[in-house]
Order: structure tokens, then C-alpha cells, then sequence
């Protein structure tokens, strides 16, 4: 593994309310303490802000980064001289529609900003794992591209931090294309996951964490309070810390395992320079932050036996059918053609299965969760 050179930043600010002033004032704080806006934007700049605008769910529902952030980055752009547009990628809705739930749409025509639906792909070329990606045309051509995840946990991925963010510049349905090529492999999931950062490669990362996601995340887990905005130049060094505030230490995020891999984050989190109102991010943690259901087991064991006991010792998506509205979203995201409708209720064909959780993130109310295999559970 190649050894990591640089000393990253990280800036972690107290913010208890989305109270406009409030934000503004914790956002302006944490780039001040990383050089200022001035040393991510030049006048002239096309500036590309990516919040995570995964549905349309109203800001207090924490599915979605907070529009007083995304508007207090904007005031800062355009301060700076830049052009901000705002974009995403959304999994579920109209971009129109979410744009408009999410409050994202008042924000542009508030400040000046464009919005952009990420949907237009361009082929890129990968020079790690994985050689090609069809990434969105707008993220690509911006001239700086300012990434604004929402601090959540993710069926698949654990958390949805700064790096995992950054999936939204993958147009549409090529996500799901994403999710069937990495199979079960959380792993080269998340190598894809790196990899993607670094084409992307955001000048600057500001986390929403005002109040995050605990439990059945991406998007439907319960609203927790953090308190916190981050901030940081390395997506990688902030999610290191945002991570360790949530309980989570690097060897158990899988994007955090896989740029360790690579030589992107540093050994230990004591070799990143935290500025802001804490010494270190044990000052800031979060006690008894629920995490979804996680099976570390299955991803460590011999593919032939993984294969024979693939339904003990795995988790997978749970349709509770009392829930089900029967809205057909689980079944348009499946990649594999997994979930069909029947007559007592939506059922999801386990033998088909990959485990991408596609289903659980777009489910609208919350009817899909995570069940463990019934060997895990003892094991556990």
C-alpha cells in the first residue's frame, strides 16, 4: 500500500438549528478555517453544487442535505466571483418535483442559481479497477464542483458520507447498472465508490450534519440530532472524521477500507488536522447513533461457502407488505428484476437477489428494511 503524504484538514463546527443565520454563519466559519472560498473559487468559475437530493421528502425528514446549507454555499460562490448551479441525480420523482419538496428549488430562484438534472452522461475513462464510467456531463465540465453530502446511514454502504455522495454523478438508471455489475461485492462497490471521487474530484466537501439519519437509511431511517457542520478539501479525510463521530472507525466503512487500500487516508485519524470547536472528533461523538443492520461476516468468507449459505449468512431487504402502498418504485429499481407484484402483496425473489438495497433506498414509506440471515443473527 502506498504511504499517505499529505496532512488533510478538516474543519468541524457546532450548528444546532437549521436557523438561517446560524448556518450561514457555521458555514462561512468552516471554509474560513480551510483558506476561505476564495481559495476554491476564481471569479468566472462554473461552480457545480452536488447536495443529496435522493427524493423528494421535505427537509425534516433529514433524507436530503438541508436547503439553508446548500443556500449559505451559494451566497459564498457567488461572493467568490463563481456561478453556482445546483444539481443532482435524484433516485426517485421528477427532478422538477424534487427539486421542489426538497426546498432546493427555492433556493435557486431565492440566490440566482441554475438548477441541474445530472442527466446527460459523458463516457469517462477510469485508470484503477474500474476503466469506464458514464458521468454526468454537468459535473464534468463545471469548473469546480462543491460536493454537499447529508450525514446518514445507507443499507449497503453503512454511511452515506462525503464519498458515497458523489454516486449522484452518475446519471439515472446507469446507478442501477453500477449496482448489478458490483453483485453483492460490497467491496468493489466501494473501490467504484473512491475511484468515482477521483474523477469527480471536488475542490471542496461540506457536510450536513445539523441533524442526520440514524437506522433504516438512506431513506427511511429516523432524523437524529448532530449538531455539526464539517467541512474539508479530502472527501476521504472528512468522512475518516464524520465517521469516527458517529462511531464508525475507518476499518468498518467500506469506502474508508477501500481508499486505505489505495493509500488515500492517513493510518490513524490523529494524523489529520481538526480545526474548528474541537480538539478531536471523540469531543464531538454521538452517543448510541444506530447504525442499519450490517453483515460483516459474508463479505469475508470463502466465495463457495458464502454461496451455499448465502441465506444465512446474509442480510437483505424485508418488505413489510402492511406498509406497501404498492406504488411499484422497489420493483422500477430492481436491477436484476428481482421484485414482482403478486396477489397478496410485492415479493422479492431471493435467488435473484444481489443485496444493492436499491429497493430499500427508494422505497417512499419506509416499507422495506433489513433482515438478517437466521445464522448471522446467532452468530451475532
Amino acid at each position: 500500500m502506498p504511504d499517505y503524504q499529505p496532512k488533510p484538514s478538516v474543519s468541524l463546527i457546532r450548528c444546532k438549528s437549521y436557523d438561517r443565520g446560524l448556518v450561514e454563519a457555521s458555514v462561512r466559519r468552516a471554509v474560513a478555517l480551510l483558506g476561505g472560498a476564495d481559495r476554491f473559487v476564481r471569479p468566472g468559475d462554473r461552480v457545480l453544487l452536488k447536495p443529496n437530493m435522493l427524493s423528494g421528502k421535505a427537509p425534516n425528514k433529514a433524507v436530503t442535505t438541508h436547503p439553508e446549507v446548500v443556500r449559505a454555499v451559494v451566497r459564498l460562490v457567488k461572493e467568490a466571483g463563481g456561478i453556482p448551479s445546483i444539481g443532482d441525480s435524484n433516485a426517485l420523482g421528477s427532478f422538477a418535483k424534487v427539486s421542489e419538496v426538497t426546498g432546493m428549488a427555492r433556493v435557486a430562484r431565492d440566490e440566482g442559481a441554475e438548477l441541474v438534472e445530472l442527466s446527460e452522461a459523458v463516457d469517462v475513462h477510469g485508470k484503477g479497477k474500474f476503466k469506464h464510467f458514464e458521468l454526468s456531463k454537468a459535473a464534468m465540465e463545471a469548473d469546480v464542483v462543491i460536493n454537499l453530502p447529508k450525514a446518514k446511514t445507507h443499507g449497503q454502504m453503512l454511511l452515506t458520507l462525503a464519498v458515497k455522495n458523489l454516486f449522484g454523478c452518475i446519471p439515472g438508471r446507469r446507478k442501477a447498472q453500477w449496482h448489478f455489475k458490483a453483485g453483492v461485492d460490497r467491496e468493489a462497490f466501494a473501490t467504484m465508490l473512491v475511484e468515482l471521487s477521483g474523477l469527480v474530484r471536488p475542490c471542496l466537501s461540506i457536510i450536513d450534519a445539523v441533524v442526520g439519519m440514524e437506522g433504516n437509511g438512506p431513506g427511511s431511517g429516523t432524523p437524529r440530532e448532530v449538531g455539526l457542520i464539517g467541512a474539508s478539501a479530502d472527501p476521504h479525510a472528512l468522512d475518516m472524521v464524520m465517521a469516527s463521530v458517529l462511531g464508525v472507525t475507518a476499518d468498518r466503512l467500506p469506502t474508508l477500507k477501500a481508499a486505505r487500500g489505495l493509500g488515500l487516508i492517513p493510518r490513524s485519524i490523529s494524523e489529520i488536522e481538526l480545526a474548528g470547536d474541537f480538539g478531536n472528533p471523540a469531543q464531538a461523538a454521538v452517543r448510541g447513533f444506530r447504525l442499519p443492520s450490517e453483515s460483516s461476516l459474508e463479505w469475508s468468507i470463502p466465495e463457495p461457502v458464502r454461496r451455499l449459505l448465502k441465506e444465512s449468512l446474509t442480510t437483505k431487504p424485508r418488505i413489510h407488505r402492511k406498509s406497501c402502498k404498492f406504488c411499484l418504485m422497489c420493483q422500477t429499481a430492481c436491477p436484476v428484476g428481482a421484485i414482482t407484484e403478486g396477489r397478496d402483496g410485492m415479493s422479492i425473489d431471493y435467488r435473484q437477489c444481489i443485496r444493492c438495497f436499491c429497493c430499500q433506498e427508494v422505497c417512499p414509506v419506509g416499507a422495506i428494511d433489513i433482515a438478517e440471515g437466521w445464522l448471522l443473527r446467532y452468530l451475532g
